[in-house]
């Protein structure tokens, strides 16, 4: 798909196999300068594998240059996983599919590159009877969790998962419409682990996010 934006033209296409080391250099250098926790470490091999046998990767190109990717899995640990966590049968896990990592160079931010990752994610996983679509963010990665939830996704677990990362298990089923507002029964601060483990125990799900006036991010759960 090619998008514009400020007179620039955003290309984004499936990676090719040979491509497979341009994403990880891409992943290799946001992750760096990202605090620890935020961003999973991933190697060569996720990327290989996401290329070949385990999904699909998009890449978002200007001027020829990769600025952007997002990685989709289909048949993967990872998916038999958030499948395992979300409480899928059968039928719901050959349906589903993760937006299984994704990053933009800092100086292409501010572009809405994160939000046409998810869109484009989510359009190829229908395309390919994907219909049920998952990803996992920590829970205080505002950005990305802002972006999830502007593209219709609701908080639905928090696991501790990747060898110990803390993150909030997020979920859009592609076949229903988008719901309408919920009321809000509890507001959670995004840092506090215990009260997103909570809400999620009393059977709520995450649903809206918000700053107040001291710069505090919150997550509504309805």
């Amino acid at each position: 798909m090619i998008c514009c934006e400020d007179e620039l033209v955003f290309t984004w296409r499936t990676m090719r196999a040979d491509e497979a080391r341009a994403v990880h250099a891409l992943h290799s250098h946001v992750a760096a300068l990202t605090p620890a926790g935020m961003v999973r470490p991933d190697r060569l091999e996720h990327f290989e594998r996401h290329v070949a046998e385990c999904g699909r990767i998009l890449g978002c190109f200007a001027d020829g240059d990769l600025v952007a990717y997002g990685v989709l899995g289909l048949d993967s640990p990872t998916v038999d996983h958030m499948a395992e966590l979300l409480g899928l049968d059968a039928a719901g896990r050959a349906r589903m599919c993760v937006l299984d990592g994704a990053a933009s160079l800092p100086e292409w931010r501010g572009r809405r590159l994160h939000c046409a990752g998810i869109e484009e994610r989510m359009a190829l996983g229908r395309e390919l009877g994907r219909t049920l679509v998952s990803a996992t963010v920590a829970p205080e990665n505002m950005r990305s969790l802002r972006g999830l939830m502007k593209e219709g996704f609701t908080v639905r677990r928090y696991a501790v998962v990747y060898g110990g990362l803390a993150r909030l298990v997020v979920q859009r089923d592609l076949l229903l419409p988008v719901p309408p507002a919920l009321a809000t029964r509890v507001h959670v601060a995004a840092a506090d682990h215990a009260g997103h483990r909570q809400a999620l125990a009393q059977g709520l799900q995450g649903t809206h996010c918000w700053q107040d006036g001291a710069q505090q991010w919150f997550i509504d759960y309805a």
